[in-house]
């Protein structure tokens, strides 16, 4: 892989203006700016930072021949790699969504087509959008330190970026300056961890010590070669950090705790620029805001330890339910609905994992499909057959006819094996999405199943204005261990989840935010309103829910809010840090400029 950034001046893309809306609001500093750094502040930040600052270039913009970057070739490898999360991973700013970087230079074709079908894109060019203006590879605390000192003393936009792959563009942000923390790599296995100056907490514990720029499968991968497991992600390409400081569900969160439960000790670069061991003993507030209270706000994570475990057995259950008559659709959400309602005692029994509802079309679905992959860890042989046994008792009168479905049951040595064997790939930056979802208890599944069917039937539907592809997801990956609520700041609506209900809606990426907003509207007010009835008291995973909630503060955080907001603005008064929809985000507000400024 061969990066193209420079710490030369590429005048072409980042020569921008942006002033203020309004002149008399205080805001972050932005290129083009008075208050702007200048060259030689950036080349003193260069010095200190041994040469690891970067000035961003778009990856792609090798592929537009008026770039001074332009080359055929490696324009080549990057439309061959423009949906691999590795690929957005290892460049310094870009992201795997890039809509929320106003997809201000995706690659193209020489006809001026982007890899995505924007015709028009050759013709609109390539510039920096909402990428960051600079970026720091940081191999070491060191280079966070003076980072984030930089950004504070001058008064810059701080931005933080592992692999990219938050899809709420929280890993990019116009005119900062990024931290990239992909270089941050290695393990250290500890066989009798405990937390520093603990010495009177009860025991020690297998741990893994794990860097910032870890995946999931470098952290399976280190976990299996000592026949253990540390609980993480489903998806491999998933930084392991901002996987867990929102809370972390994984395939494993049912039976051994989500991300944030296996937490025992964090450092981390605060805004203030120090570097800090957060545990149940040091900077205990700073350390249970961390695990759920979400990233990209309290500071910059340089290593996390987790817990580990001996590796279970475990069973899969692979199961398909599509639509065989087009004319039975709505008998077809009466099954699901139907089905749905068994989820809370599947979950009860063991099982858990990930399903999808594809519309037609998607993924090689004919028709509106439901897949599901759930799983099993140290139960014996035919635990899934008795539990699936009363599902298909209902299904089987309407198999051949309304829907066709099918029920398999493989069985692993362990659970690297298993989740190797099934965790496929994840293509991103193939299109732009409304994101939505909520923590579904058991009673909205059970209690009414009509009225399920009908809020399935109703959410599916297609927005007008705009052409979109709805899709559902469905993840029983609760942990109920109520002993753990108050421990950690993961919304307490998690605790009493059965599912993680999900409803995704696509839309090309060549919109705007304004041609997008018939699809993120109906997303906020008329789909998540639907699914909000059904669970009023409850909220949403914030690393995938809508950023655009009216009440994401209570819908992402419970009663853990104004607690989070205190650590917040404890540890960062002068909010070096800023995301959508994070803690203490609607102190600030950005602009249709991309500034950053106070709410007055």
């Amino acid at each position: 892989m061969r990066y193209y950034f420079s710490f030369l001046t590429s005048a072409a893309l980042l020569s921008t203006t942006v002033v203020s809306e309004n002149g008399t609001k205080e805001c972050k500093c932005v290129p083009g700016a008075d208050c702007w750094p200048s060259a030689a502040d950036f080349s003193a930040l260069n010095v200190t930072l041994s040469g690891h600052l970067i000035q961003s270039l778009p990856p792609a913009s090798v592929c537009y021949t008026n770039q001074p970057t332009y080359n055929s070739t490696t324009c080549d490898y990057v439309l061959e790699n423009w949906f691999q999360s590795t690929f957005h991973a290892s460049s310094p700013i870009s992201i795997g969504w890039p809509w929320w970087a106003h997809n201000s230079c995706p690659p193209i074709y020489p006809n001026g087509t982007t890899v995505t079908g924007d015709t028009e894109a050759g013709k609109k060019g390539c510039t920096i959008g909402a990428y960051p203006a600079y970026a720091v590879n940081a191999m070491k605390e060191e280079h966070v330190v003076a980072a984030v000192n930089f950004a504070r003393e001058k008064g810059v936009r701080l931005n933080i970026k592992s692999t990219g792959h938050s899809f709420h563009g929280r890993s990019t942000a116009f005119g900062s300056l990024s931290v990239w923390t992909h270089n941050m790599r290695g393990f250290e296995y500890h066989e009798n961890f405990q937390a520093a100056s603990c010495f009177s907490s009860n025991g020690t514990q297998m741990a893994f010590t794990v860097a910032a720029g870890e995946r999931v499968r470098d952290v399976y991968t280190a976990a299996h070669e000592q026949n253990l497991i540390v609980v993480g992600g489903a998806a491999q390409d998933v930084g392991i950090v901002g996987w867990f400081s929102g809370g972390g569900h994984g395939p494993l969160s049912s039976t051994y705790g989500f991300g944030v439960d296996n937490v025992l000790e964090i450092t981390i670069v605060t805004p203030d620029g120090a570097l800090r061991t957060t545990n149940p003993c040091l900077n205990p507030d700073l350390f249970w805001a961390l695990r759920g209270g979400g990233g990209g706000t309290f500071g910059v994570i340089t290593s996390v330890t987790m817990k580990a475990y001996p590796s279970p057995r475990g069973s899969r259950h692979e199961f398909t339910m599509a639509l065989k008559d087009p004319e039975k659709v709505t008998r077809y959400w009466d099954l699901v609905a139907s089905v749905m309602s068994e989820l809370p005692r599947l979950h009860a029994g063991g099982m858990q994992g990930y399903s999808i509802i594809f519309p037609p079309g998607f993924d090689g679905a004919i028709s509106w499909e439901w897949r599901w992959g759930f799983n099993v860890w140290d139960k014996p042989n035919g635990t899934i057959e008795s539990l699936f046994a009363p599902i298909a008792e209902k299904l089987n009168p309407h198999n051949g006819t309304t829907i066709v479905y099918t029920s398999q049951v493989y069985h692993y040595p362990s659970f690297f094996a298993l989740w190797n064997a099934t965790v496929g790939f994840e293509p991103v930056a193939l299109t732009a999405a409304a994101f939505g979802s909520r923590l579904l208890p058991a009673a909205p599944l059970t209690e009414d199943t009509n009225r399920l069917a009908r809020m399935l039937e109703n959410i599916t539907t297609q927005a007008e204005g705009l052409v979109s592809t709805p899709m559902l997801q469905a993840a029983p990956v609760a942990n109920h261990n109520s002993a753990m609520i108050k421990e950690t700041s993961i919304t307490p609506a998690w605790r009493d989840a059965v599912l993680h209900f999900i409803v995704l809606d696509y839309f090309p990426d060549s919109v705007t935010h304004d041609e997008a907003k018939p699809v993120l509207d109906k997303m906020t007010y008329d789909r998540m309103a639907t699914l909000k009835s059904l669970a009023p008291e409850s909220g949403a995973y914030l690393n995938e829910a809508d950023p655009y909630d009216p009440d994401w503060q209570y819908t992402f955080y419970g009663s853990n809010y104004p607690k989070l907001k205190e650590v917040k603005e404890k540890f960062d008064p002068e909010s070096v840090l800023w995301c959508l929809s994070c803690v203490g985000s609607e102190e600030w507000a950005e602009e249709s400029s991309g500034t950053l400024c106070k709410v007055a």
